[in-house]
This record gives C-alpha cells, structure tokens and sequence, in this order.
C-alpha cells in the first residue's frame, strides 16, 4: 500500500489522540485545581508535549478551554438523558423531576466543571443558542414532556405574555421546535415562559448548593436543608405543568460519599 496514502490517515488518527488527551488532562487538572490549574503549559507536561507543540492543536487557553467546555457539557447532557430515559415510559412528572436530581447530583459532585460551564461558559461561547446561556442544552430537555402535557390539554398556558418578552420566547420556541422535531408545533408562548420561570428557579437553587451559599452548616443538617428545599422546589415546577410528583419515579441521590454540596 502506497506510505503517501497512509501518512494523512496516521496524522489524523495522532491529531485526534493528541486532541482527546489534552481535553483528558485539562479535565483531570480542573478537576485537582479548579480553572486557575488548568493552564497549556501543565497541560503539555501531562500529555507530554515539548515546548510549544500545542499550540498547534490548540492556538489558545480559550480554545483549549472551549474544547474542555463541550466535552463537559456533552456529560451532563448525556448524564440527565440517561436518567430521564429510566423513568417509566410516559410518565412526564417522573421524567422532569430525575431531570433535576440528575443535574444537581452531577453538579454536586463536579464543582469545578459547574465552575467552567458557568463562568468560563460565559466568557467562552459565542455560539450560545438564543436567549438560551450556557446551560441551555440541559434546560431544553424539559420541554418534550411539558408540551406533550400542553398537547393532552392537561394544562392551558393561553393568557397573553407580556409584549416586550415575545421576540424572546419566540425565538427560544423555535429554536425548541427545531431541537424537537417531535414536539407539538403549536405550543404557546405562555408554556415557553413557564419552562423560563421553572429553569430560572431551579438554577438558582443549583447555584446556592454548589457554591456552598446556603446559610446552614455543612454536613447532614445542610444536606437535609438542601434536599427539604429541592423537594419543594420541584413539587412548585410540576404544579405549574399540572403534574404532582410521581410515586414511580427513579432517582439518584444528590449528596454521596463525603460531598457536602459545597466547593472544595
């Protein structure tokens, strides 16, 4: 076999490792260190770079924090689908509440990637879905089983949404729509915003836990405070989508091991 048509063929396959390594390593060294630690020098040293040579696969920190920025998105994303995918089939309640739990254990249990989505996320993105921020691939998974609720008439959203808020729900509605081919095409702008209100609450409450923000002492006292305030806000989310909590749902806990919630 002719060595000219391999050559391309290997260079990828070694461009390819090197981009996967890296991505591994800023990984590992956010996950010791926080975003401060995650720097292209330790990076080569851990992959095992000399000198400038990654700046070839990455010609920056932002693009190699970009890079570590998807692949971590990418996991959550596939985390909350996975537990989503475990409730029974059609039960809308059970999928939205271990949507939820499923984001605050991940997020519990990885800070410092909460950190980069977050804060580094805003910096970073300038392909940020409308209207949508750096979590917004997350909060979409929520509006499958709210539309398909809206579609059985269990719930009414037709009261008229404030004028100055339409050019903004309306490009987040099809945005949805086109993420969801599947979902209803005629939802209201009412249900839109009341996926907006449930996600904004709920990201607050995320933030808090993480952040270790919430005024109670570490340990069981706190996680039992978080887990009281996290109960309630998800009985609040489903009543706006006339849903009650389901009794058949499967969920993960959010505080295992030795978490407390907060930064490490």
């Amino acid at each position: 076999m002719n060595s000219s048509a391999e050559s391309p063929t290997r260079r990828q396959r070694l461009r390819e490792e090197v981009l996967n390594n890296s991505i591994a390593a800023a990984r590992g060294l956010l996950t010791e260190g926080g975003l401060e630690g995650v720097t292209m020098l330790a990076v080569s040293r851990v992959v095992g770079i000399a000198g400038p040579g990654l700046y070839r696969y990455f010609p920056s920190r932002a693009d190699l924090l970009k890079a570590t920025y998807r692949h971590v998105l990418d996991e959550l994303v596939a985390h909350v689908r996975a537990a989503v995918a475990r409730q029974p089939a059609g039960d809308r309640a059970a999928e939205l509440h271990a949507m939820t739990y499923a984001m605050f254990a991940w997020c519990v249990a990885h800070p410092h990637e909460f950190d980069l989505l977050l804060g580094a996320g805003l910096r970073l993105r300038d392909d940020a879905p409308v209207g949508g921020g750096t979590f917004y691939e997350v909060a979409a998974l929520a509006f499958p089983p709210v539309a398909a609720q809206w579609a059985d008439g269990a719930v009414r959203f037709d009261e008229p949404v404030p004028s100055e808020l339409e050019p903004e729900l309306a490009a987040r509605r099809d945005l949805l729509l086109a993420v969801f081919p599947d979902a209803p095409r005629e939802v209201p702008l009412g249900l839109v915003a009341a996926v907006r209100v449930a996600w904004q609450r709920t990201f607050g409450l995320l933030c808090m836990t993480v952040y270790g923000h919430i005024a109670e002492p570490d340990g069981p006292v706190r996680r039992d405070y978080v887990m009281a305030l996290l109960e309630e806000l998800n009985a609040s989310n489903l009543a706006i989508f006339g849903l009650e909590i389901s009794s058949a749902v499967v969920l993960e806990p959010v505080f295992t091991g030795t978490t407390g919630g907060g930064r490490a």
